[in-house]
């Protein structure tokens, strides 16, 4: 239950920060409208999605056996 009200707490916190953030960009814009701010907009969450995966969810690379031997070698040289 401790796990739930903090998701919704976070969820809360980050729809204030959007629709704070989303106000101020209005406010800035003036004649920007949902026709110029759109495509920007939906370029950068792909961006942003796109650099998560690379940087997060790209597999790891294997060790190979050489690479184990070298830390025993390491070891034993100490």
């Amino acid at each position: 239950m401790k796990a739930k009200s903090g998701l919704v707490r976070s969820a809360t916190i980050a729809l204030m920060w959007i629709a704070g953030m989303a106000s101020a960009a209005y406010a800035h814009g003036g004649i920007a409208g949902p026709d110029e701010l759109g495509p920007p907009v939906i370029t950068s969450a792909a961006l942003g999605i796109l650099c998560y995966w690379v940087v997060v969810m790209w597999p790891s690379r294997k060790e190979r056996d050489g690479h184990k031997t070298n830390k025993v070698v390491r070891r034993m040289v100490r």
